[in-house]
């Protein structure tokens, strides 16, 4: 049976979503074409006829589950205009630092990327950069550095750092992992280049 265009881009979908959420949770090289597919319901073929290969698929579905999660971060799925504490908020949540699979690919990729292909990396580039943008326009003209884009790659540092560091340190000590997504809350928000943001 022909499947139709609108049944293909449900599956292209359910491919990218279960290749984002096994990526994060395990990393690319820990996932296995076989496991994506049985967690999307479909087939090997039905892969191949999407994306050329695994690491085409990871590049692709890197760019999907940020894309996602940005838009969820930002504020701009719900309709709302970004601003500086929604980041901090909903980027440095526990509940994200404790399900990988929910949380921003930045973070679940950071060093893996650097083993991958150009296509892999160029995705990772790309949600940098968006989440760079994203951060820089909520910050006020007159931050510390005086470079809005400076800052922000500073801010993005701190965020996938802090989230990286919670997560390292969460089964050892709990109270620990939540103090780090706490302080560097607070000093993020606190920072003069914050204080037009005033949500």
């Amino acid at each position: 049976m022909k499947v139709t265009k609108e049944q293909a881009e449900q599956n292209r979908l359910a491919l990218l979503e279960a290749a984002a959420q096994l990526f994060k949770q395990h990393g690319v090289d820990g996932v296995g074409v076989a496991d994506i597919c049985r967690l999307a319901g479909l087939t090997h073929g039905a892969l191949y006829k999407h994306f050329s290969d695994k690491q085409d698929l990871a590049a692709q579905a890197f760019s999907h589950a940020f894309n996602v999660g940005h838009a969820r971060a930002s504020g701009a799925q719900a309709g709302r205009a970004p601003t500086l504490e929604r980041y901090l908020r909903n980027y440095l949540s526990p509940r994200v630092r404790d399900d990988p699979a929910d949380g921003c690919p930045l973070v679940a990729t950071a060093c893996e990327t650097g083993r991958q292909g150009e296509g892999l990396s160029q995705s990772f580039a790309a949600g940098f950069l968006a989440l760079r943008d994203g951060l820089a326009a909520t910050l006020a003209t007159d931050g510390p550095t005086g470079d809005r884009q400076a800052l922000a790659s500073v801010y993005v540092a701190a965020l996938v750092g802090a989230m990286a560091l919670s997560r390292g340190v969460a089964k050892a000590d709990p109270v620990l992992a939540d103090e780090v997504l706490a302080q560097v809350h607070a000093v993020l928000g606190a920072w003069p280049a914050a204080a037009t943001d005033g949500e």
